[in-house]
């Protein structure tokens, strides 16, 4: 289960597994920018999934995970509605071509992207 709790001005927190994880919102919505929006959160769990899965990938050939990064870069439409989320793998020179394709499967095997392809059903409730 994860809660959200209000927490002064446009800060929530929101417990999940133990943990609190703070969330603002920009200071042109009224926040104080004390912490990550949401759709800053989205966009930090989908790259952090990838990102375990580029650590599986580099750790079972063997390789320096120090030589591998990642960014994700949002497209968005003229509403700021994400179109596409461009994720980029840098590897070393030295990386090879053969394994190319079983390096983008892996990361694509990310949990929270194959949620965010899916249609998904959120139903709201009043308890």
């Amino acid at each position: 289960m994860v809660i959200a709790k209000f927490a002064g001005n446009k800060k929530i927190n929101v417990e999940a597994d133990g943990f609190t994880i703070n969330v603002d919102l920009p200071k042109n919505n009224g926040g104080d920018a004390t912490a990550p929006n949401p759709f800053v959160l989205m966009l930090s769990s989908l790259l952090a999934c990838s990102a375990y899965h580029l650590l599986f990938f580099v750790e079972k050939l063997g390789l320096n995970r120090e030589d591998f990064h990642m960014e994700l870069v949002p497209e968005l439409d003229a509403n700021g509605d994400m179109q596409k989320a461009l994720i980029k793998i840098f590897v070393p020179d030295t990386f090879p071509k053969e394994r190319e394709a079983a390096l983008i499967g892996s990361v694509s095997a990310c949990k929270v992207g194959k949620h965010l392809k899916a249609e998904r059903t959120i139903e709201v409730v009043r308890k």
